[in-house]
């Protein structure tokens, strides 16, 4: 019986797993509509320098810069290659960047926009699986922030 008990275990262990390989796809709604990121979705796992600050599950507040617009988007990538994100798509005014996390290999989707009128960085940080990232993607924004006082 127990061994019955394990061997369901492991092969729902395994399901899991192969259940959020292939959650983990790339979407193809990302980037920008008419100067907005993609809205956060209702679950909490996603933040926002876009969502209404009332929304105070999803909004964070945005990032301001003093130096040119290009300066300051080369030490963004800069910074975000030195902790390891893959940067899938960078045009100037928006990069795409991904996070995998170490243990399950949950992929997270980081977007920043630099609005060309405005000495401003809009990030839209958020889980392509689950409902609940436990704060991960505000503690990233938040570090992304402390890093790039500077500029």
């Amino acid at each position: 019986m127990l061994r019955w008990i394990v061997c369901i275990i492991a092969l729902l262990i395994v399901v899991i797993f192969i259940y959020f390989k292939f959650s983990n796809v790339r979407p193809t709604n990302l980037g920008l509509t008419d100067g907005a990121l993609l809205a956060c979705p209702k679950s909490p796992n996603c933040v926002s320098t876009q969502a209404n600050k009332n929304d105070k599950e999803h909004y964070i507040a945005p990032i301001f810069y003093e130096k040119s617009r290009s300066d300051v988007q080369l030490e963004l990538e800069k910074y975000l290659r030195s902790i390891g994100m893959n940067i899938v798509t960078n045009t100037l005014g928006y990069i795409h960047a991904e996070e995998t996390s170490e243990v399950i290999g949950y992929i997270d989707d980081i977007e920043f926009y630099l609005p060309e009128a405005e000495n401003i960085i809009h990030i839209r940080s958020a889980s392509r699986v689950g409902y609940s990232d436990k704060g991960v993607n505000r503690k990233r924004v938040e570090k992304i922030r402390v890093n790039l006082l500077d500029i």
